[in-house]
């Protein structure tokens, strides 16, 4: 189907039914690996079926229209293919039959000297120098030659002698992985290779990683460690000179953040993990993903290899091993210490092609039109179709996947690469501006796939895709060695805060994980040899182990403590019993006096209040009374002060408004009056009125009559008003309760003068109106306050009586407070006896109560007494020992699950002698008695599970596990088990 698409895609429409390139064009679809199509059932190959359909009948038939045939003309077909053998097929003879065949024959030594000695040539020149270019190295010119027919042979040699095998699929090897020799060494400058030793130093490493770090074996690596022995040998030289150290490990990440990255040989291991923490630690601080690892020397070689794959142009990497081996996490680290962005794909239940495919494109446009470097990591476990790999292989083999842009996607890309494509001095054409963008994506995304090596799926893809391996640099990850083994060990049971031992403890506890998972691997061997059944032990089943460990130790510790606890506190309750009895018995003593004189007290008390109480009834009937003979008196004053108040107020509104006038009046007013020469007969009856109301005698002056003389005011009246301010003030201040008898008799005369009326007045003087209505005011009120004169004594009189009246009354009521004061003291005095004797009585029954029980439990618990110390010291030995128990029972929940009891017991009897050998504490362990619960167990056998000790054993595991279970189950017990044990719930 993918074969219809991917011819048709490039075509368009000429006529109906007739389809082709663009007027002008012929199309050559070159077909790579045409032998690689599976075969079907009947043998046949349906794409090569197809393009024998197109080679017969000029066309094929369309898959949307039923029996619609599609011609394709202007176009021809180059295909290329290898040998049949090695997952490439053989073609039928009637697709053949329409090719002319080239047969090219493998190119021979002599052409490979020549191409690879003028590389390496140019770069010992120091044309290939980033530093200092143009600069010779005399030192090593001479080898040229020699190294390019070394390597040549040593080619030629794991060519001929490691052979693919079913185990060793991918021992492939061609031109490619000779040339990455060489293109390992480019990677390093010139001048820094300044003698023979560096220069062999550098070519050993380059060919060990191209070729040793895909093998599998120890011995296939110990025989290629021998091959290159003999050949630097060749050189005159020692290989201790050569490889004073192993491993040998270039890099250019030692210096962070340097502009200019210099690969060299890197000798100090301390400085280089260092500095591996340290990129770990940036990583951690700008990922949401953190990255927990113990870098310990084989992990750092790993990332070393992976770092130098990266840094390579077209490096792409096949990373080959277990889970859990660190494959993922490494490649990671490795890719930010080249600075390159890790994208991996995330599935999800409904992931399919779709999503696959718009996740590569994303990526693939980064890379191509952001020039962006990155790493593109991709698990086995991820591939939910094998089309995914097919995409895959068209990426590491030429940086493409067809039919992958839409039509506004390719657009944007031309548009993009243009001035890119200018800047190389080329024409802008279509094919030069794609071209210029597939380089820039082969270059820039560098490809970690990530694979198991076990079982037949693994060789079928590698058959089926073959640039997994051609395109690929390989890395096998290789079972952990024993210091990987105990580095990780020490690491996790250091950040444990449970696991408080001491130095010796924790050494032997680490051994003893590395010893558990040597055993493990060793009868996994015997397993399959005497059993016939596989079972893998990888570095995941020993990070589940630590992991398990680390769970159940804490867990395991603080139920121990729980029940130490738990029958300390009862023991410790039992011995301090009878000590208690005494005491009570003592309080008990003191308390019976103590309650009888709280008693007397409280009836001495009662006696008290009730006399008391008659006496204060007594003094409230007489406050009552003086109450109401003040009440009576209060009353009568309230009248006679109403009555007064109401005479004074028929004459305090003519006094009102006499004042209000007055405060009218300013001084010019006053002055004015005085002013006067010849005053009118109005202001003078005023000033004569006001001089009589002050008390100013008259001025005799002669009369009309000769020899008579008359009394004239105005002169005392003028020096009166010669201050304004104290005229007036006088008369706001004027004493009109105490106006003698004598004034108002010679003032009558005026008040009843006609002329001395305010309006007549204001007629000739507004202040001498002003001064009319006060002194008829100062009259009126003189006669009003005469009348309520005998009214204010009355009231007076009646305000004394009822002062008296008063005190009298206070006196009562003080003593009626002190009374009650008395009363409500002693009431509160009688609520305290009463308490205390209540608590008394409490305390009394209670202590009694106690007794009795206290010497029920006494009784009762005497025999258990003994038996409670015995297991408080069991528990407190089984707590400072816990840490084996567990280890032994995380171990057996790790690792023994697929083996038969006869096994498990065997290597449970070889751990426990580990543990008395490295001194672990321990007590005499085993799964059921550390993590199991009769109970629960109990409760498991009744849903079904079977009695006996293998079945419990598969129980605990289950329970335990940190991984879902596979149950191996011939008799359906599990499946059984596992069904009424939910139906339970």
């Amino acid at each position: 189907m993918w074969s219809e698409v991917y011819f048709n895609c490039p075509c368009v429409e000429r006529r109906k039914g007739v389809f082709g390139p663009p007027l002008g064009k012929y199309f050559v679809f070159f077909i790579d690996d045409l032998n690689m199509p599976m075969l079907e059932t009947y043998g046949a190959q349906p794409p090569i079926e197809l393009l024998r359909q197109w080679m017969d009948h000029g066309g094929w038939y369309d898959r949307k229209q039923i029996g619609a045939f599609k011609y394709l003309v202007d176009i021809n077909f180059a295909c290329a293919m290898g040998p049949p053998g090695g997952g490439r097929n053989p073609i039928t003879q009637r697709f053949t039959r329409h090719f002319n065949f080239l047969s090219l024959t493998e190119m021979d030594d002599s052409s490979k000297k020549k191409i690879f000695s003028t590389i390496l040539g140019n770069w010992m020149d120091g044309n290939m120098s980033k530093k200092d270019p143009g600069k010779k190295i005399p030192e090593i010119l001479p080898l040229n030659e020699p190294l390019v027919d070394t390597t040549i042979r040593v080619y030629s040699t794991i060519t001929s002698c490691l052979l693919p095998t079913p185990a060793k699929s991918h021992y492939t090897f061609n031109l490619r992985d000779l040339s990455k020799v060489f293109q390992g060494i480019l990677m390093a400058e010139a001048i820094k290779i300044e003698t023979k030793e560096n220069l062999l130093r550098l070519w050993f490493h380059e060919s060990c990683r191209v070729f040793q770090d895909r093998l599998v074996s120890a011995e296939d690596r110990q025989w290629f460690d021998q091959l290159l022995q003999t050949c630097i040998e060749e050189f005159d030289c020692s290989f201790d000179d050569v490889v004073p150290s192993r491993p040998v490990l270039f890099g250019d990440f030692m210096v962070p953040g340097a502009d200019t990255k210099i690969y060299q040989h890197i000798e100090d291991r301390g400085k280089l993990a260092r500095v591996m923490d340290e990129y770990m630690d940036d990583y951690n601080q700008i990922s949401t993903a953190k990255l927990k690892l113990v870098l310990f020397m084989d992990a750092i070689q790993h990332v070393c290899r992976i770092s130098r794959i990266l840094r390579q142009p077209l490096g792409n990497a096949l990373l080959l091993g277990v889970g859990g081996s660190g494959r993922q996490s490494l490649t990671k680290l490795a890719s930010h210490m080249s600075d390159y962005e890790c994208f991996q794909i995330e599935l999800s239940k409904n992931y399919g092609n779709a999503e696959w495919r718009e996740d590569i494109k994303s990526i693939m446009l980064k890379a191509g039109l952001t020039n962006v470097q990155i790493t593109f990591l991709f698990v086995d476990t991820q591939i939910k179709n094998e089309s995914f790999l097919e995409d895959i292989n068209n990426i590491l083999n030429s940086g493409d996947v067809p039919n992958l842009y839409a039509t506004d996607e390719q657009e944007r890309i031309l548009n993009t690469m243009k001035p890119v494509v200018q800047d190389l001095g080329q024409q802008p054409t279509k094919a030069n501006l794609m071209a210029a963008y597939i380089k820039r994506v082969r270059s820039n995304i560098h490809t970690v796939l990530c694979m198991s090596p076990i079982g037949e799926v693994f060789r079928a893809r590698l058959r089926q895709f073959p640039s997994l391996v051609t395109c690929c640099t390989i890395d096998w990850f290789s079972a952990w060695p024993e210091e990987a083994l105990q580095s990780v060990a020490t690491s996790f049971l250091g950040e444990l805060p449970d696991l408080d031992g001491t130095p010796a403890a924790m050494m032997g506890l680490s051994l003893m994980c590395v010893r558990i998972h040597q055993v493990v691997a060793r009868m996994c061997g015997q397993y399959l040899a005497e059993m016939s059944r596989y079972n893998y032990v990888t570095p995941k089943s020993y990070l589940e182990l630590l992991s398990i460990f680390s769970a159940l130790i804490g867990r395991k510790k603080q139920e121990l403590n729980s029940a130490r606890l738990r029958m300390k506190t009862g023991l410790d309750k039992l011995l301090s019993t009878a000590e208690d009895v005494a005491k009570m018995q003592e309080e008990l003593e003191m308390m019976r006096p103590l309650l009888e004189e709280a008693a007397k007290d409280t009836v001495v008390t009662m006696e008290k209040i009730k006399e008391d109480t008659v006496v204060a009834e007594e003094t409230r009937v007489a406050v009552q009374a003086e109450e109401t003979k003040a009440t009576e008196k209060a009353t009568v004053a309230q009248a006679i002060a109403d009555d007064a108040q109401k005479d004074l107020d028929e004459a305090l509104p003519a006094l009102d408004a006499a004042l209000a006038s007055l405060k009218s009046l300013n001084k010019n007013d006053v002055v004015e009056v005085r002013a006067m020469q010849r005053p009118p007969q109005g202001v003078r009856l005023v000033i004569e009125a006001v001089c009589i109301m002050k008390g100013i005698k008259p001025k005799k002056v002669a009369g009309e009559k000769p020899g008579t003389k008359v009394d004239d005011y105005w002169e005392p009246g003028k020096g009166l008003l010669q201050d304004p301010g104290k005229f007036l003030e006088g008369l706001f201040k004027f004493d009109k309760d105490n106006i003698p008898d004598a004034v108002i008799k010679l003032v009558q005369p005026y008040i009843d003068n006609e002329e001395f009326q305010p309006a007549n007045i204001a007629k000739v003087s507004k202040a001498c109106t002003s001064i009319c209505q006060w002194v008829r005011a100062m009259h009126i009120y003189h006669f009003v306050a005469r009348a309520v004169e005998p009214k204010r004594q009355a009231l007076q009189e009646a305000q004394e009586d009822l002062a008296v009246t008063q005190r009298i009354l206070d006196d009562s009521r003080d003593k009626l407070a002190a009374v009650e004061e008395g009363i409500a003291t002693l009431q509160a005095k009688y609520s305290d006896c009463l308490a205390k004797r209540d608590e008394l009585d409490s305390k009394c029954q209670l202590c009694e109560k106690r007794l009795v029980r206290a010497d029920k439990l006494i009784g009762g618990l005497a025999d258990e007494k003994v038996r409670w110390k015995e297991t408080v010291e069991n528990l407190e030995y089984m707590v400072n020992n816990v840490a084996g128990d567990v280890l032994l029972s995380a171990a057996y929940i790790a690792y023994l699950g697929p083996f038969t009891g006869e096994y498990r017991a065997a290597m449970a009897d070889e751990w426990l002698q580990g543990f008395k050998e490295l001194r672990v504490p321990h007590t005499e362990p085993n799964l059921i008695n550390t993590l199991g619960d009769k109970v629960k167990i109990r409760s498991w056998q009744i849903a079904g599970l079977p009695k006996d000790h293998l079945s419990v054993e598969n129980g605990v595991i289950v329970q335990y596990s940190e991984r879902w279970c596979l149950f191996i189950d011939p008799q359906g017990q599990a499946n059984k088990w596992i069904k009424n044990m939910e139906s339970l719930f």
